[in-house]
């Protein structure tokens, strides 16, 4: 099963790479476990302080994070299942005025 992830902003600067290909061999993988995979590649460990917050392991305020273009939000969270060929994008967020 293959995960396609797109990087964007300060993401894709990080790792070089506006794009990322996972291979599952699991049978329900979800945005956790895409994310604990490319976390656990040397090359793009850098990226989880980034998105995530370190102490609840949940996404940062100012990462938005979409499935098949819906935000993860409107649909189980973090424990959104993903399908083959599922696009998981990576938004960095600007706040201010």
């Amino acid at each position: 099963m293959i995960i396609h992830l797109r990087l964007y902003g300060v993401f894709k600067s990080a790792v070089g790479s506006d794009r990322i290909e996972l291979d599952f061999s699991s049978s329900n993988p979800t945005v956790r476990s895409a994310l604990a995979q490319m976390f656990s590649r040397a090359e793009y460990s850098g990226l989880r302080n980034l998105i995530l917050d370190a102490e609840s392991s949940d996404p940062r305020p100012s990462t938005l994070i979409l499935v098949d273009g819906r935000e993860i939000g409107a649909l189980s969270g973090m424990d959104t299942g993903l399908r083959d060929e599922s696009e998981l994008s990576l938004l960095p967020i600007a706040h201010g005025g």
